[in-house]
């Protein structure tokens, strides 16, 4: 537990430095689904193959309490959520034999703007025009990233596009699930769906991986429970308003591993939109912490 005498600022700091490897964890997840497609893989039998693995690794805390981590009232909801998940990742796999993966996570930081707006739709949330501003900065800065007219514009960015809002609604998902069950109900029923809708698209193109590429699937699977577990304690330890800019390291993590990897230099101009859109994302996060704080000193 975090010590509460201990000073803001060193828990921050902290928060910072924990949010800054859980992304760099994430980049390597990515570098390794694309070094398994480099190595002749389908898109989707290698979504299939890290969700499994994924689940074996997390499988210790889905079952420490038994099957009780399974109980829930929104069955649906949980269906519903792994689906959108699930086609997110098909399309981010997929996407990522067609782009660079700085390019593709410059465009993932999206997301927040995509769920902003949905928030605003289907779960009624204000319309402010600070909201908007957000979402119109967030935009200009895709728009800036990708240049359509003076730059081609290949099916990988429309795939990015179509990930970050499918993942979008899958957040807000989550977001309703976790007023009603436990975060280890909502991981179990993630890591099952996102396995078994995996599983059913990957047939047409099944392929046995090599030796090499059970360690790379096995990795992918130990690396990414590692992420998700070093992201969780960082926001135990920090403030949001600290720690989730922290997160938008992750561009600088993909551009070096992808330099690294696969000789990938990000231009001038991914640097230019991705700095536009984590304009928009924290002005929207900014708001949002903002208003959650008034709302609890009015209910206080």
């Amino acid at each position: 537990m975090t010590n509460p005498a201990e000073p803001r600022v060193v828990r921050n700091a902290r928060g910072i430095l924990l949010m800054i490897i859980s992304v760099a964890f994430l980049a390597a997840v990515d570098t390794l689904v694309k070094i398994a497609l480099a190595d002749g893989m389908h898109p989707f039998a290698v979504a299939f193959y890290r969700n499994f693995f994924g689940m074996i690794a997390i499988s210790p805390f889905i079952f420490r309490g038994g099957l009780s981590g399974f109980k829930t009232k929104r069955l649906p909801m949980h269906l519903a959520r792994g689906l959108l998940h699930a086609a997110s990742m098909l399309c981010w796999f997929t996407a990522l034999t067609h782009i660079d993966l700085a390019e593709a996570t410059a465009l993932s930081f999206t997301t927040p703007i995509y769920a902003s707006i949905a928030a605003i739709f289907f779960m009624g949330e204000p319309s402010r025009v600070i909201r908007w501003t957000a979402a119109g900065i967030g935009f200009a800065g895709m728009l800036i990233l990708i240049r359509p007219g003076f730059a081609e514009v290949n099916i990988g960015v429309f795939l990015v596009i179509g990930s970050a809002a499918l993942i979008a609604l899958a957040k807000l998902m989550v977001k309703s699930l976790s007023k009603t069950d436990t975060p280890v109900t909502i991981v179990a029923f993630m890591s099952l769906t996102l396995t078994t809708f995996t599983f059913f698209p990957a047939l047409p193109y099944w392929s046995w991986p090599s030796p090499k590429m059970l360690l790379v699937f096995a990795l992918m699977g130990a690396v990414g429970a590692t992420a998700h577990t070093v992201q969780t304690y960082s926001y135990r330890d920090g403030d949001i308003t600290a720690v989730e800019p922290a997160g938008y390291m992750r561009l600088v993590w993909a551009a070096a591993m992808g330099f690294v990897f696969f000789g990938e230099v990000p231009g001038i101009w991914v640097w230019a939109g991705a700095f536009v859109i984590i304009c928009g994302s924290v002005l929207l996060l900014r708001d949002e912490v903002m208003t959650a704080r008034a709302a609890r000193r009015s209910r206080a």
